[in-house]
This record gives C-alpha cells, structure tokens and sequence, in this order.
C-alpha cells in the first residue's frame, strides 16, 4: 500500500529530527570552544565548521518546509561569514546573542511537528532585528515575514566535499565515498519502540528458563531409572538453552546501550549559562563519558543530573571574590567523571571545589520541618546529618527560588536514582567542596535477587541491596536502648523482623532454642539493617513486572516477578523497606526470633476477591496474603456468588466492571440474600465519578475504593475496620 503524503512528511520530520539534533549539539560545542578564546589557527577552524553547520540545517529545515528554522539559521549563518572573513569579531555580547539564537533554535526543533511550521512570532521577529542590529549584515532582496525590518543575507551555498573542491548544494549531490556507502549498508535505523518491545520479548525467555529448571527439578525428584537417559538429556539442553537466552538478551540489551556523552552533551552549556547568570566561574571536566549505559535510564537521569549541576553552581561554587579572600583560585572547578564498576552497575562521581555542605544549617532545617526529633538528630553521626539533604523539606538554602536546593529538589533525585534500582550518597567537607555519588544499574528489567519466606509468604530481596547473607543465634543479639543489634567486624548494625517491616503476622513454628536464623544485611546510602526472615530458598533471575496503572503505589514493593512454578512474588523496595524498619516503634523485652509458636496465631480472617484481571486478581491476593488474610479468587461476580453459596467469607472485595455479573449486581445479591447480609463488601474499581460512587453504596458496598488512588495500606486498613 503506497504512503500517503502526510506519512511520507511525517517520516521526514522524524528524519529531520535526527539530524538537527547532531548539528545542534555540534553548534553548542563548537560555540562553547570559541567562547574559551583558542589561538588563531583553531579559532578560523572552529567558525569554519560551525558555518558550515548552520548551512546544513538551515538546507535540512528548506527540505521539510521549516521556514523559521530556516530564517534563523540563515541569520547565524551570516554572521559566521562575517568571522570567517573576518568582517567581524567576537565580544561578549555577541556571544550572549548567538547562545540565545541557540536556544531560540532548540527550542523551534523540539516543537517541530508534521504538518505544522514552528512559529515563534515576536519573539524570533526581535531575535532577527537584533541580529541585524549587531552585525552590518549586505542587503539582499529577500523580505522578511514578521512585519519588523527586513532582513537580508547572503546567499550562502558552500560546503567541502572530500577532495577539498567547494561546490554548490543547490547544483551537485556529493557523493559518498566507498567507505560511507559500506557504512550506510551495516546501519539501519529503526525505533526504539520497537527495540523495547523486542528486549521485552527476550526478556521472557529468562522466565521460560526458570520454568524449564523448575520441570527439570521436578522430574529429578521422581528418581526412576527409566528416566535418567531423559534427566541427562534434559540437563544438557537446559545448559545450552540458558547460554542462547543469555546471549539473546545481552545482544538485545547491547543495541539499547547508549554513550553517557548523550546526556552529559548538554552539561557545557548549563554550566556555562548557569555561571553567568550568578556571576561565577567555573571550569568543567567530564571524563568516561564514552562509558555506555541503558538509554532508558539515561533518560530518566537528565533531570537529576541538571538538578546536581545547578546546586553544585548555586550552593557549592563561591563567587570570585570570596574564593580569592579563602585562599582559592577564582574560578571554581566541576567535575563529572562517569565508570562501570562491573558488568551490572555504572557509576558517576559529580563534585564541586565549594565552600561544603553547612551541617548546623541542614540541623536545623531537619527540626524546622519535623522531617527528625532533637533526639534523633543527636544521635546522628556525620554522614547520617548529610544524608539529611535527601529528605523532602530539608533545605541548607536561606530563602525560596526556582534553583535553591539541597531540600524537595534532592529528595526528588534520590527518589528518581531509588526508582531506576540505583543509589545515591554524598560527601563533603567544609570549606573543600562536595562529592555526589551516584551508583546506577547498566540496564533495566531483569535483576537477580534473593529469594526468602517470611510468614508463610515469599518475597525477592534485589541483591544489589544484600551485602551478605548469614546465620546468628539468640545470644549473638545485643541491646542498644531496648533496640536489638548485632556486632560485626566493630560495626552495630539494627535487626528488625522482615514480617514487621512488612506488617505481617507472625506464623512460624517455634523453633528449638539454640537454632541459627537466617539473616540478610542489606545496605543503603550508608545504612545498614539485618533483617531476619524465617528461610532463605535461593537466588532468583527474572523480569521485574510493574503493577501497572491500576496500582499507583503498593507499599514497600517494587514490582513482582515470576517463580519457575508460576507464582507470582512481590519484589522488596529497599528505600521504602529501610523507612518502614526504622519508624517502628523499639522493642522493650528480650528479643527472640524463635519465640512465637504455630498455636498462638490467630485465626485468618478469610477474604473473596472477585476480579476479572488476572494482574489485579494474583496482586491483591498477594497483598492481602502478605497482611495475615485467607483469600480464595474468582474471575467475575457470577463465580464469585457461587463461591458464597458454598463456603464461608468474612469479607468481599470486587471489581466493578466484569463480564457476567459487574461488582454492582454481586453487591446488590448479596444484600438481597439474607445468608449474606453481614458480609461486608469493598469495591476496588477505576470507577472514579461520584454517580459510580453513588450507585456502589446504594447496592450496599461498605467501601469504594479507587484504583488510581489505590495503595496497599488503603485497602488493609480499610477490611480491618470492616472485619
């Protein structure tokens, strides 16, 4: 089927994007150069290649009918000719001009869109006169289409082809070398989209892998010797099989790397901006950019990253004349250096020669803001006090403006590295300057983790977050203020329960005095927690899977993954697991792990869910599991009602939009039925308006509760009252 026009323009833009970008990015930098005064055989060069550059795009922008793109970059073309020639010189105003004509140019290919011309208006009108104004640029002819004065401009149509001979684009298409076309053989571009939905395809095969292994296991166990032929067979292929899946998904992963360079391209100019705007200096140094790391991620970092520069800049960097007055050069000193730690994590250093965090400040922001008691906060070391600086409300800024920070700001970049499965810590030292480090994973989705079964319930703790995994016994736990310890190597590091970090019941059988329990010590930011689980089962590759947006945010999990079985099991957020073990309130007795016993639990309150997603179905039962709840599921309202008329429920909870019967009709038939009045009934829907409300409590629901607000403590509080 032939393209329609409007596809064949769109592709074009698409195209169009691609390539204004790379002259973009090649302006910057090539202007930032100039900027640095080189000496005169570099100087000629460097205009010589950013002429050139605005004469690509500005031919680019003609070819998909971007006439202000092209009309500005006709205007800084000019103005180049001018240096090339040396009609005109470089002063800092002019330097100021061209870096708004930058950004006024960024701005226009962001917004460009098929069918649609970029128009800035007055804006791009005043930018134009003021090039005019700035440099007498030769009249021409062509008359300008803002209504301001014309502006004119050589026409200029020059470009070096590879044997050094100027020709004119207008009249010859260069030719690319033999080199060039074997280039354009071996390369293809294709969407990311499609690259992602490719990884997440491979993706699968981990969890096809863990299932094979989980069948293999399975029919190990039947130990027959009719078998054993089949047993070493299997074996074998599940050794190549997982060899081919991990090759698979490197390859996949391999074509979504990308080279930190596409991020920390845009750095130069902040800084360069940023100084200027607050009277500083500041030299910048950037190494292992070449350093290459999921582009997802890359994305997901660009805001934190600019959010760290512009605080080094604001907070960090004195001015001028305070550095001299200390005993320091004038201008500060940036310095981002990126490395891949292994074949899993890559890591960036970013640190500023300032005055240091002030600590008495970040103190006293922390009380201000009651993010931590006066007792807590004297009890805190050093670097727990500069931890501080990622807790939302703490500021060391003395007023309010769009760039100070250190406060809400921060948070939110430890909340973005915590999001993307990394960590980030800081250090400082008064008078010296302050280091961010930040720790990042090499790619999303798959992960390893520990396997580990606390209350009847499993869960993966990420193994990025374990740093080792071992047995104690009663007597190797200490006391601090009734909080138990445990000593290693000089180092007092907290236990807590997983299952009350977790606020789940207890429901382990006792154990016989002396027996060792399994702990896990994990780490974060500098801190440190043993959590005592009941049995450790192994280590587990797989897909991490979002709850996607029916479930906003579940408390203390990060997403789940699949066991080889089929069973679905949350994965732990270390962030969030580290806040809930240390808000729980100290234990004041004697600390015993084995202490509770099989007879003294209670019995489990017994729950139906009826849901006919089987993603929202297996995550509430998961969720009501893990809070100490029977659960028995059903895939719409008719099963569900049948499941009543034959068992015993202390509570309902169900969807309102299912096939068969809707949430609404199971409701009102089980009010109608005198069996089941008592029972109280939760609907969990994304039915948000208030006449769904309305007509959930009118058919008799106890509870409405909706899904885009939905997070775990809202439903398990709510059938806890209800029960």
């Amino acid at each position: 089927m032939a393209k329609s026009q409007d596809d064949f323009l769109r592709e074009l833009l698409e195209d169009f994007k691609v390539e204004a970008a790379e002259h973009q990015q090649a302006i910057t930098e090539s202007m930032l150069l100039l900027e640095k005064q080189p000496p005169a055989g570099e100087y000629q060069k460097i205009v010589e290649t950013t002429f050139r550059e605005f004469h690509s795009l500005k031919g680019a922008a003609r070819a998909v009918n971007q006439g202000d793109v092209e009309r500005l970059c006709q205007a800084m073309e000019g103005i180049f000719h001018q240096l090339k020639d040396g009609r005109a010189q470089l002063t800092p105003s002019l330097f100021d001009l061209l870096f708004k004509g930058v950004d006024a140019l960024n701005a226009m290919l962001l917004d460009t869109a098929p069918g649609n011309r970029v128009n800035q208006g007055n804006n791009l009108a005043q930018l134009l006169k003021a090039i005019e104004n700035q440099i007498n640029i030769p009249g021409s002819n062509q008359p300008s289409s803002y209504g301001g004065p014309s502006l004119s401009l050589p026409q200029v149509e020059t470009v070096v082809s590879n044997d050094e001979n100027q020709v004119s684009l207008s009249s010859v298409q260069p030719e690319a070398s033999p080199n060039e076309q074997q280039t354009h053989k071996e390369t293809v571009r294709i969407a990311t989209s499609k690259l992602n939905s490719i990884l997440r395809q491979s993706e699968e095969f981990i969890s096809a892998r863990a299932e094979l292994a989980y069948f293999i296991e399975e029919i190990n166990r039947i130990n027959h010797p009719e078998l054993q032929s089949l047993q070493r067979n299997l074996g074998k292929f599940s050794h190549t099989f997982s060899q081919r899946v991990d090759e698979l998904v490197h390859d996949v992963k391999s074509t979504l790397l990308f080279p930190f360079s596409s991020l920390t391209d845009i750095v130069p100019k902040i800084v360069r901006d940023l100084g200027r705007e607050f009277g500083k200096e500041i030299e910048l140094t950037i190494t292992g950019a070449e350093t290459e790391i999921d582009r997802r991620i890359l994305e997901e970092m660009k805001d934190p990253l600019i959010h760290l520069i512009r605080n080094c800049i604001d907070h960090g960097i004195e001015k001028p004349e305070v550095r001299i007055k200390n005993g320091k050069p004038p201008r500060g000193a940036i310095k981002i250096a990126i490395s891949q730690e292994s074949v899993r994590k890559v890591n960036l250093l970013l640190c500023d020669d300032g005055a240091g965090i002030e600590r008495e400040r970040l103190r006293e922001s922390a009380l201000k803001n009651s993010v931590v008691t006066k007792q807590g906060l004297d009890q805190m070391n050093d670097q727990e006090i500069l931890d501080l600086i990622f807790r939302s409300g703490v500021s060391t800024s003395p007023m309010i403006t769009d760039l100070s920070g250190r406060g809400l700001g921060m948070a939110i970049v430890a909340a973005k590295v915590d999001g993307l499965g990394g960590s980030i810590t800081v250090e400082s030292e008064t008078g010296k300057g302050t280091c961010f480090a930040v720790s990042l994973p090499l790619n999303l989705s798959t992960f390893r983790g520990i396997v580990v079964s606390v209350s009847n319930q499993f869960f993966v703790v990420p193994t990025s977050a374990i740093e080792q995994a071992i047995r104690i016994r009663t007597n190797d736990i200490k006391y601090a203020e009734s909080k138990p310890l445990l000593s290693r190597n000089g180092e007092n590091i907290a236990l807590v329960k997983l299952s009350d970090a977790l606020g789940l019941s207890e429901r382990r059988q006792k154990q016989a005095p002396g027996n060792h329990f399994p702990v896990l010590i994990t780490t974060m930011a500098h801190r440190k927690i043993g959590f005592l689980v009941d049995e450790i089962l192994g280590e587990q590759e797989g897909v991490v899977k979002d709850f996607g947006p029916q479930l906003v945010h579940v408390r203390n999990l990060a997403g789940a993954t699949v066991l080889g079985s089929g069973k679905v099991i949350p994965i732990l957020h270390i962030p969030e697991l580290f806040d809930s073990a240390l808000n729980l309130h100290p234990v004041t007795d004697t600390y015993d792990p084995a202490e509770e016993t099989e007879g003294s639990v209670e019995k489990q309150p017994r729950i139906l869910v009826a849901e006919d997603s089987i993603t929202s179905r297996m995550l509430i039962r998961n969720i009501l599991e893990t809070s100490g709840f029977q659960v028995k599921t059903a895939v719409d309202g008719l099963e569900a009602f049948q499941f009543l008329q034959n068992d015993s429920f202390d509570l309902v909870v169900s969807d309102v939009e299912m096939p068969g019967m809707d949430g609404f009709e199971l409701t009102s038939k089980i009010r109608a039925d005198n069996r089941f009045t008592a029972i109280p009934v939760v609907l969990v829907t994304a039915l948000s308006s208030d006449p769904d409300r309305q007509r959930g409590l009118e058919a008799g629901a106890n509870a409405y509760i909706v899904k885009s607000n939905f997070e775990q403590s809202n439903l398990v509080e709510t059938i806890q009252r209800l029960i």
